[in-house]
């Protein structure tokens, strides 16, 4: 009798989860003709990065498949050092792979691209 139990159990759990499967709801594919979200005008973001927010504005060069980035912070004066350059960079490069680079794809700086501009820093990144 216990034993019959266990497998009317068994049988009644094995249809109601196969049931639950073959209703799952299927997931839909959509084609879009709109251009992709990093393609477009500029765009500014603010990013939190070091205890710090800096204002990250970047667009989308189309025929070189780059994104022009300058960094700059609110009411503050960047410093102009190498070192400043590396701090701005990674600023860059985070904004991009946040904001902009899809599908698993990562930012990279473009090698000599960063310098000081008259507000904030320049470079250029792709996603790679």
């Amino acid at each position: 009798m216990r034993r019959l139990k266990l497998i009317a159990v068994l049988g009644l759990t094995a249809v109601t989860v196969s049931a639950c499967l073959s209703d799952r709801p299927k997931l839909a594919s959509v084609s879009s003709t709109s251009p992709q979200p990093e393609q477009g005008p500029a765009r500014t973001e603010p990013l939190f990065y070091n205890g710090r927010t800096y204002q990250v504005q970047f667009r989308h060069i189309g025929a070189e498949q780059v994104y022009a980035v300058n960094v700059s912070e609110r009411g503050s004066v960047l410093g102009k050092t190498t070192a400043d350059g590396r701090v701005m960079s990674e600023v860059g490069r985070n904004a991009i792979n946040h904001f902009a680079c899809q599908d698993g794809r990562k930012a990279q700086i473009l090698d000599g691209s960063v310098q000081p501009g008259n507000v904030g820093w320049k470079m250029r990144a792709r996603c790679a």
